[in-house]
Parts: C-alpha cells; structure tokens; sequence
C-alpha cells in the first residue's frame, strides 16, 4: 500500500476513534445508542466484556466503511495506473473518447483487438462476446458441461462463460430456448446484465429517459444511469432497442468495474 494512501488511512481512523471515545465518555447514556453503555446506570460494573462489546457495536459501521474506502481506492488505482500509459492504445482508439476505458479493460485482460491490430471500437458486440468480458470482469470461474442452450455446445468458444453467467442469473435464453451467442447485444440486454452483475448503487439522481416507460429494462437502465454508468442523451432518449458498439460495452462495464468516469 503507498505510504501516502497509509497515512490517509491512518488518520483517518484515528479521527473516527477520537469520536467515538468521545461519544463513550463525554456523551448522556441516552445519546450512546439503545443499549445500555459500560459504566452507566444500567451496567454500572465496566467490565472487559462490556465494554469489547459495545465498542464492537459503536465501530462495526466504521469499519464496513474503511473497507469500503479501500475496494474504492484500490480500483481508483488501478484506472490511474492504466491511464498513465501502462496499456499502449490500439492505434484506430488513441485520441478516441473511449480511448481510456479500453486501456483499461486491456490492461486487466478483459478486452482485446482485432488481428489487424486495431480496437474497431464503432462494430457491435455479440452476445457471446459480452458475457465473456463481464464473467472476466467479476472473475467468476467459468464451467464445464452442458450450457443448457442447444445454439451454444460445450465446445463453442464462449461455452465456460455462457454457462456460467446462467447459472448465476446474469443471462437467460430466448422464448425458443436458444441463446443466439452471434447476435449483437442491445444498449437495453447491455444495461440488464451489467445491472444484475455489478449491482451498481446510485450516485445521483435518475435520468428520465423519454423512450423507456413499459420497457422490459426500465429499472436495469435507469440503476445504471443513476449510478453514472449511462450518461443523459442529446435528444432525452436511451434507444434501448439498438445495438451497443464496442466502444459504447467498453465504457460502461469499465465505469461498472472501477468507478471512475471515463
């Protein structure tokens, strides 16, 4: 961990401490939360164990808090360090929007080019496609066996995460019961799969697309976009029945996977 990151840290537990032995001894019972604390009227013997565990209570929102802090600031980290020019650009991507969160999934092993060499960041995405990028992304272990869907043998290239983003729930098969791994995601199948992998939480107000009401990704499309994911569009739509280019996936799922706004 960087020594300046440590010190944040450091001082930052300190402060919290300070407050919460303040609110232990300088504060009324009453103000100490529900339960009776160490010392008072109620437990007047200030034991070991009384008093282990009613710091245990005041600090457990704390410390889920710092732990917190550290998974952000880890992979704050990680998107600085892939900005800074760790990942060579794709030569079709550099000075492109996106350009920043493909050097980032490219750094992770997530996503990759072309053999020409090139990112061809404006063609679709398959369904095949994005299932592999997003069971890479939350690294669960892909599997063996049956996928369940008669289009996707066990031999098929995407079998291992085809199968197991179904049994997770991050994917379902059409009415037919096939899967259809070539055909090329929607912003709306894009949106339902991120939201259901990452489970973003909110960050800001919702954006209230024009297109969307009585759409079967409604709530998918708008967690995302009030967790930043999605940005607002020129003309108040979200065309969720239109397919996402590769460069549109890239965005989002590296804004889903490091919090950062690329």
């Amino acid at each position: 961990m960087p020594r300046k990151r440590r010190m944040l840290l450091g001082a930052g537990v300190l402060f919290v401490l300070s407050l919460g032995f303040a609110a232990l001894f300088f504060l009324p019972v009453e103000a100490q939360g529900n339960g009776a604390a160490p010392g008072s009227a109620a437990d007047p013997l200030m034991t070991k164990e009384s008093l282990d565990s009613y710091l245990d209570g005041l600090f457990a929102e704390v410390r889920r808090g710092l732990d917190d802090a550290a998974s952000c600031l880890d992979r704050v980290a990680a998107g600085i360090q892939a900005l800074k020019g760790g990942t060579p650009s794709f030569p079709d991507m550099r000075g492109h929007y996106a350009e920043g969160a493909v050097n980032f999934l490219r750094s992770r092993g997530i996503i990759s080019g072309y053999p020409d060499g090139n990112f061809h960041p404006d063609e679709g995405v398959t369904r095949a496609a994005l299932i592999v990028m997003v069971v890479q992304s939350i690294q669960c272990p892909v599997k063996t066996g049956p996928t369940g869907f008669p289009d996707v043998p066990a031999d098929h290239w995407a079998a291992g995460a085809v199968k197991a983003a179904a049994e997770r729930g991050l994917v379902r098969g059409y009415p037919d019961g096939r899967y259809y791994p070539d055909r090329k995601v929607t912003r709306a199948e894009v949106a339902a799969v991120l939201n259901q992998a990452f489970e973003p939480a909110p960050l800001q107000e919702g954006i209230g697309y024009r297109d969307l009401k009585g759409h079967w990704a409604e709530q998918a499309i708008a967690s995302l976009a009030a967790a930043g994911i999605f940005d607002p569009a020129a003309d108040g739509c979200f065309h969720p029945d239109r397919w996402m280019t590769r460069a549109e996936v890239a965005v989002a799922l590296a804004r889903a996977l490091s919090g950062i706004r690329y």
